[in-house]
This record gives structure tokens, sequence and C-alpha cells, in this order.
């Protein structure tokens, strides 16, 4: 063991989950900044295959794939480089992979081109993704994390609302290598955030986890030492399946994220059809919801870290999860449960706020029950368990919605996330 591994180096004074500690404030300004970056970046890199190299739709897709297949795949094994390196490096790391690779797409002269940088944008992503939820827990002590959750939860509704924005108004006055740049700035003011952040330390485990590891390795290098070194790395690697697999705790989070996921990913086809076909407005009217739905998220994350210190007890955390769960469900139920437009609005502020509500005790739910040092790990495999339901829950919504008709097949999708919030419930109950 290293005759530092004792030494312990804490903050003179911890980093609070508020705007009044300027340490924490300029974290949420860099990520907000952050947020709205990469959701322009999304736009630009869509409208630039269409209108530079003029892609078909199909062309368009391949590209839509090249950016977001590699943080779905690579989640896992960017969720254990964090837990190896520390969260703050990984992100670091991201963000300067994607400020360089959105610069080099700028500069993209075949779509060829821009389809391996888009691929490169996505690896980038995926290393600064497990490492945003293990890095909380790094900053503030367990106490504060469900309020500081909340913070960085607005920061990326934020840029939910914001960055479709920002991406119109930089295409429409500087263009497509501009709006690149913009991006990659972005990403740059993330670092510069990031750099001077003081952390607590990481878990003892953690440390001689990565310790055992390394000294497995070091005893030969061929033999049975290199099958050790081999093995551990493995089990190091499945670390996270395997948590959520034994503990009840982290398969009622990933159940209900992954429901929640379904209802969400499912109604990006519901809104629209909604908006048209049951109230009879114009395209417009969705993307007015969306936004009643970003400021409903916002007000209710503003609100949440006063009640942040509520939640103390594991078993609370996990329980109100369930609630989270199935909260949301109702919410998406009363939003489209309604042909008076004033309803729908309500319901769409409520749907945000519930959404806020949810994502922010999951992540601390979460943080809490990881085992030491496996955090990145479990992040990871949940994150890849909800890529890929929210690209199955697309055309499965389309199907419910041709069979059952558009009201009755958004409470279908809505009771997805209620059956598991209750399901959640009855698992937490009978455990031991």
């Amino acid at each position: 063991m290293s005759v530092f591994s004792g030494v312990r180096r804490v903050p003179a004074r911890r980093v609070r989950p508020t705007l009044r500690d300027p340490r924490f404030a300029f974290l949420l300004i860099g990520q907000s900044v952050n947020a709205v970056g990469c959701w322009a970046s999304a736009i630009v890199l869509w409208g630039f295959a269409a209108y530079r190299f003029n892609a078909s739709p199909e062309a368009i897709s391949v590209t839509v794939v090249c950016w977001s297949v590699p943080p779905a795949v690579l989640s896992p094994l960017t969720g254990a480089l964090a837990d190896r390196f520390g969260p703050r490096a990984l992100m670091i790391a991201g963000y300067l992979g994607a400020a360089g690779a959105a610069l080099a797409m700028a500069a993209a002269g075949s779509l060829a081109f821009l389809d391996v940088m888009a691929v490169a944008y996505g690896v980038a992503r995926s290393l600064s993704g497990p490492a945003g939820t293990a890095l909380p827990p790094r900053v503030v002590p367990p106490d504060d994390l469900l309020a500081a959750n909340s913070l960085l939860n607005v920061a990326s509704s934020i840029g939910q609302i914001a960055g479709p924005l920002a991406a119109s108004v930089l295409l429409a006055t500087v263009g497509f290598g501009a709006a690149f740049a913009a991006d990659a700035a972005t990403y740059l003011a993330g670092v510069v955030v990031l750099l001077p952040l003081p952390l607590l330390p990481p878990p003892v485990e953690s440390v001689e986890s990565v310790e055992s590891v390394e000294s497995a390795g070091a005893r030969g290098s061929d033999g049975p030492a290199v099958a050790e070194t081999r093995a551990a790395r493995l089990r190091a690697a499945a670390a996270g399946a395997v948590a959520v697999a034994r503990d009840p705790g982290l398969r009622a989070i990933a159940l209900a994220r992954i429901a929640v996921m379904f209802t969400s990913g499912a109604f990006l086809v519901v809104e629209p059809l909604y908006a048209r076909h049951v109230l009879g407005r114009p395209p417009s009217q969705f993307a007015l919801f969306e936004a009643a739905i970003g400021i409903g998220a916002i007000v209710t994350g503003l609100a949440l870290p006063r009640v942040g210190r509520r939640l103390p007890a594991t078993g609370a955390t996990t329980k109100a999860l369930a609630a989270g769960a199935i909260g949301y469900g109702l919410a998406a139920a009363l939003f489209t449960g309604t042909t008076w437009i004033p309803a729908a609005y309500a319901g769409a502020f409520v749907w945000g706020a519930s959404g806020m509500v949810f994502y922010t005790v999951a992540a601390t739910a979460l943080q809490r029950l990881a085992p030491a040092g496996t955090l990145g790990r479990v992040a990871g495999v949940i994150s890849t368990a909800e890529s890929a339901t929210e690209t199955a829950s697309m055309p499965m919504a389309g199907v419910i919605v041709a069979i059952a008709g558009i009201r009755p097949g958004a409470l279908v999708v809505a009771a997805v996330a209620v059956a598991a919030g209750a399901a959640c419930l009855t698992g937490l109950n009978r455990a031991p």
C-alpha cells in the first residue's frame, strides 16, 4: 500500500450546494453553459449534415446514430474509468475531447468525415456521463447531496430550454462554423470550472481496491499473476452490474429509472400527436408545452434544496424514489388527459416538476446506495439500460397509439412509470 494512502486532504471549508457559495455557483454557471452547448450541438450537427452536404433522411439518421450510440454503449466502461481515475479527471477529458471534435466537425469536408467526428464527439460525451453522476459525492457531504443534485439538474434543464434557442440564433447570425466553435467554447468553460473545484477524499474502499489490482499486476508479468490481474480487472469492470443485481435498493433505482425513461421517450411520440389531433393546435403548441415542462422543472429544482435535509435515511430516499416514479406517470396522464388547453399547460408544468423531483431523488439514492468505489460503474450500467429503453420506447409508443388511440395510448405508456413505482414500493417493503 502506498505510504500516502492514509493521507486525506479535505478542503479547508466544505463546498455548500447554494448560490451563496461562489465555488458551487461557479460550478452551476459552467454546467449550465455546457448544457446549452451540448443541446445546441445536436441541432447544429444535424443541420450541418442536411444543409452543407444535402444529406438524405437516411444519411442524417446515420449521423444521429454516430452521435448518440457511443455514450449508450461505452457508459459502463467509462464509468469504470471514472471510478479508477476520479470523476473530475474523466469529465475534463470528455470536455476537452468534445471541444476538439466540435472544432473538427466545423472543418468537415465530407459527410463521412462528419460522421467520424460525430463518433468521436459521442465517445467524448461518454467520458463525462457516468462521471457527472459520480462527481457530487466528491464535492459535497452526504447530507447535501439532494440539494446539489437538484441545482445541477436545474443547470441541465436550462440547457434543454436554451440550447435549441441558442442553436437557432447562432445559425441565423454567424453560420455553422462559428456555431461549432461556440459549442467548443462551452466545453472549455466546463473545464475552467472544474479545475479549481475542491474535492472530498475518495472512499477508502475505492483506494484499496485500485491498489489491490495494481499490486496483483506487480507480482509478475506472466503465468498466474497475469491471469489473476485480468480476473481482477474483469471483476472490477462488472462490479456495477453485480451491485445492481445484488442490492434491492439499486434494483429499485434501475427499475424506476428505466420505466420513467420509457414513459419519457414514448411521450416524444405522443406529445405532438396530442397537440395536433386532440387539441387541434399548430406545431408551435408542442414547443410551448415543452417550455412549460422546462419551467416546471426549473422552478421545482430551485425549491428542492429547501427540503434537501428531510430525506436523511437511505430507506426514506428509495421510497421517495418509488413515489416519484408514480407521480411522474400520474403527471404524464394528467398532461394528456384533457382537451382544455389551460389544463394541459398545468399538466405539462406538473409533469416537469415531477420529473425534476424524480431524477433528483434518483441521483441521490444512487449516490448513497452504490458500494464505495463503484458509483461510476453502477451509473454507467443504468445509463446504458436507459438509452436502450428510450430507443425502444418510441416505436413501441407508435404501435400502442396506432392500436389504442392517442389519449388511451398516452395512459398506457404513463402507466408504465406508475406500475414500476408501485413495484419498487412493494419490493422495498418486503426487503429485509
